[in-house]
């Protein structure tokens, strides 16, 4: 593993810890309740997502940014502008997959079979700096429209379509997903202080859902050991948010803060492991949206399926 590859895993990592032990939560989303639809690149319209989200919601809290929008330097200057002298800009990731290598150092991929080659595809993360399209000057962009405010009733509408997808039972005091009967189980509606905690609670468990071995298989095994709940909560939590953003549900809080303590644990131990859980986290957002209708698409345009998860 190169000396590049290892700093930014540690790099951005390090930016995640220091915002939870801050006690700010980098899946909150002002992107949605600003209404000026999710972060995205200026120049090709096409929105961030997985890790990224994470990274530039981070950059905007902390910086005030209210334009969704990130360029690069190139972006900037395709559009007939630069960025402003002196600005920072804010790091996200951009992932490629290389062919493995064999004994030899050569990529010997003719002789094997489709299935044989994806699987010697090793993702490969390589950082580049944006900036927002606020630190820049004379780019040829139309304004900043503020868009309507989502219908509430088209938002729910879309919220119960996504809580039918389980099986789910009404009744008691907790919220939890059942693996063994494969169930949902959320108190009932008149429980919850509003229908939007009643719905980033069902979003949670669902995402839980998602991990059924029919459906993503999603099983950490050993690799983190007695956090491997945490860690699946931490999918969870976040793969809730990316829902709440993608039908207007707003999740401007942890449904689970009692689990950051371990989350850090898990962080500090292992500087991939955020990666993994934003990838895990986009892929049981996109499998929930598939299931209703929405499709997702990366910043390259490919298929939201094709989400690379860190090693």
């Amino acid at each position: 593993m190169d000396n590049q590859k290892i700093s930014i895993y540690e790099e951005i990592t390090a930016k995640i810890i220091t915002a939870l032990e801050d006690g700010v939560n980098p899946w909150a989303k002002p992107w949605q309740t600003v209404h000026y639809g999710p972060f995205r690149n200026a120049l090709t319209n096409r929105p961030y997502r997985g890790m990224n989200v994470l990274l530039l919601n981070l950059v905007a809290l902390a910086r005030g940014h209210v334009d969704p929008r990130w360029l690069t330097f190139r972006n900037a200057e395709q559009l007939g502008g630069h960025v402003r002298k002196g600005e920072k800009g804010a790091a996200i990731v951009f992932w490629k997959f290389l062919p493995a290598r064999d004994r030899d150092g050569d990529a010997a991929q003719d002789a094997l079979t489709d299935d044989e080659q994806e699987r010697k595809l090793i993702p490969f993360a390589r950082s580049y700096t944006v900036f927002n399209v606020e630190q820049c000057e004379g780019v040829d962009l139309p304004p900043l429209v503020e868009h309507d405010a989502p219908d509430v009733d088209a938002c729910n509408q879309l919220a119960e379509q996504i809580l039918a997808l389980p099986n789910l039972k009404h009744g008691g005091n907790k919220a939890c997903y059942l693996p063994g009967p494969d169930m949902v189980i959320l108190p009932h509606r008149s429980s919850f202080e509003h229908d939007d905690f009643y719905y980033a609670t069902g979003y949670h468990e669902i995402c839980h859902w998602t991990g059924h071995p029919d459906r993503l298989n999603r099983v950490f095994g050993t690799r983190f050991g007695d956090l491997g709940y945490a860690f699946e909560e931490l999918v969870a939590e976040i793969g809730a948010a990316f829902l709440g953003a993608h039908t207007g549900i707003p999740f401007e809080n942890m449904r689970h803060p009692e689990y950051i303590h371990h989350w850090l644990q898990i962080l500090q131990g292992e500087s991939k492991a955020i990666f993994t859980a934003a990838a895990k986290a986009q892929q049981a957002a996109d499998f929930v949206l598939d299931k209703v209708g929405i499709a997702g698409v990366q910043e390259d345009g490919s298929a939201a399926n094709e989400l690379p998860v860190a090693a």
